[in-house]
């Protein structure tokens, strides 16, 4: 092969590479905006617009954690004086849905919309184990009220109480119990990750790492070792350690409560 040609081939395929970078750059960069127009031609009407048929909807979100994050002024392109534009900064410029009615013509909806600030939460949704909203199974709004006026301690968008929020799918887990698992009373995210992890069944550490952030009593160089306060003996001759062969769940397999074991064997 000619070695000039090799050369103008090697240098063309890097001008295009610059090219993609820079149009990848510049589409980073709208993470978090979503007031861009996604829909050609439509416009921004304002939320009195929106009011006209979703009234109900508009007058609860005006009590939300969302409203004020973003509206009239907060970016450089919804003007300081636009009224109410509260609604298209997530769903983008409504004039066209508004004209025909059509749900397609909404410019954003779910989980789209969400990812445009909640980019963390995307990257989460596309880690090995995840609720299956990136494949359309599940909406954020299945979980989260994004117009309620009601919000988590934390100013989140609203939960119903969050264990609630997860027993509305996982009714198996929700007891009650005659020995309750406290992590259970407290909160399903004590144990699991809500969104996506690293982690088989969404648990935010390795199981045996996850039971001694609170069973943390292990004594591995004494005769008796103890996990939560109770001597677990010792094994052929050598101190018992997790993780060698067995782990807490082989035993303690009831994790969210029983009716037969305090010690949640099954």
């Amino acid at each position: 092969m000619n070695k000039g040609g090799a050369r103008q081939g090697l240098l063309l395929l890097t001008i295009l590479a610059g090219v993609v970078g820079f149009k990848s750059l510049a589409t980073a960069s709208e993470i978090g905006q979503p007031w861009k127009e996604a829909q050609k031609g439509a416009k921004y009407v304002g939320a009195e617009t929106c009011a006209s048929c979703h009234d109900d909807v508009v007058k609860r979100h005006r009590l939300s954690t969302h409203y004020g994050t973003m509206g009239p002024g907060k970016s450089g392109e919804l003007k300081a004086d636009m009224k109410e534009a509260a609604c298209e900064s997530c769903h983008g410029p409504g004039s066209l849905h508004a004209e025909e009615g059509n749900p397609k013509l909404i410019t954003k909806t779910s989980p789209e919309a969400c990812f445009s600030c909640h980019a963390d939460q995307r990257a989460k949704f596309n880690l090995q184990f995840h609720h299956p909203v990136i494949e359309g199974r599940v909406s954020c709004a299945d979980c989260h009220e994004i117009h309620a006026p009601v919000t988590t301690m934390s100013g989140r968008a609203s939960l119903q109480r969050p264990n609630e929020t997860c027993f509305k799918c996982h009714k198996e887990f929700k007891g009650p119990y005659v020995f309750e698992h406290e992590p259970l009373r407290e909160n399903c995210q004590v144990c699991h990750e809500p969104h996506g992890g690293v982690y088989e069944k969404l648990l935010v550490a390795s199981p045996d790492s996850l039971c001694l952030r609170c069973h943390w009593e292990q004594a591995t160089n004494t005769t008796q070792g103890t996990l939560g306060g109770v001597g677990h003996g010792r094994r052929t001759g050598a101190n018992y350690e997790i993780g060698e062969g067995e782990e807490c769940i082989d035993h303690h397999k009831a994790v969210h409560g029983s009716n037969e074991y305090k010690t949640f064997n099954r």
